[in-house]
């Protein structure tokens, strides 16, 4: 569909819809079955369950974070889409039971919409909240246990580099990972990576070889993977770089025994993203040939083995 007043039109609906889901704290599930698929895929367009050679709806909603923990799924909702100032973000949890998704709860409202990654540090569950460069830290039932701060909150307008647009973060060792975004700095500026103690103060800032870069996931080997979005590569710590498209950003990167999945998006101005779409490419994790290339009705944003 290349309409781009019935995308527009489309893009409303569903923004009416997020609204109405919101006030009534309902979690849209759509086909709970995730029997024999391998990943869940976050979009402005909802959830999707993808395997080698098909994709399907789990969830509706414009989902940016996502991760397992044990048996359940948490993740965060922007149910006020491009409404600035709405604060109508949430985080939802759903347990997983014999391949099944079921009990889904609403654990946190009046979120800023502009948050990104949810993890779980420490038994504690770990949402970037990025219009306000923070991490809010959570019981996995939903109270709210502190907000860190690791920079000054900043304008989403200023180009000075004190916005950062913090996307991730991870866990690696006995330290905390976020990755810096730094795509509004004027003159352009890499990403970064801030490593974190235990008390969530930055101790250390290390460049990446890349621009507006996402993702902070650790092998098995202890090694880091990067999406270079820009640049449309992925980025292993010991300076393995693999090109993955030239003409979509990568963003979204997860692992399998065996078999690595990367999301590419379309990459448009701001407001126009709802109406973008994008591809996931499952790698052989041993050379890193494409194995399979799946085309998404949206774009990824985050992905997770299931």
């Amino acid at each position: 569909m290349n309409d781009p007043v019935r995308k527009a039109s489309n893009s409303e609906i569903r923004a009416a819809l997020a609204r109405l889901a919101y006030e009534h704290d309902e979690v849209r599930i759509v086909d709970p079955d995730l029997t024999g698929w391998e990943w869940l895929v976050t979009t402005h367009r909802g959830v999707f369950a993808v395997a080698a050679d098909r994709v399907k709806l789990v969830l509706r909603g414009w989902f940016f974070g996502i991760c397992r923990h044990r048996d359940r799924l948490y993740a965060f909702e922007n149910c006020g889409h491009r409404e600035p100032g709405s604060n109508t973000g949430r985080l939802i949890r759903l347990d997983i039971i014999g391949g099944e998704l079921t009990a889904p709860r609403v654990l946190a409202t009046g979120l800023h919409n502009n948050g990104h990654q949810v993890s779980v540090i420490d038994g504690l569950l770990c949402l970037v909240d990025t219009g306000n460069q923070a991490i809010r830290r959570y019981t996995l039932d939903g109270e709210l246990v502190d907000v860190k701060h690791p920079f000054p909150v900043a304008p989403l307008t200023d180009e000075t580099g004190a916005y950062l647009h913090i996307n991730t973060v991870a866990q690696v060792g006995d330290r905390i990972g976020l990755l810096l975004h730094n795509g509004k700095a004027r003159p352009v500026k890499n990403s970064e990576i801030a490593w974190l103690d235990e008390n969530w103060s930055v101790v250390e800032r290390v460049f990446l070889p890349g621009h507006s870069c996402h993702d902070i996931v650790e092998d098995e080997q202890g090694r880091l993977w990067h999406s270079l979005s820009r640049d449309g590569d992925i980025l292993r710590s010991d300076g393995m770089r693999i090109h993955v498209t030239d003409d979509k950003m990568t963003r979204g990167i997860a692992l399998r025994p065996g078999v690595m999945a990367v999301g590419m998006s379309t990459f448009g101005p701001r407001h126009l993203r709802g109406t973008l779409n994008g591809d996931i490419v499952i790698f052989d994790r041993r050379d890193f040939r494409r194995l399979h290339e799946i085309e998404m009705p949206a774009a990824p944003a985050d992905i997770i083995a299931i």
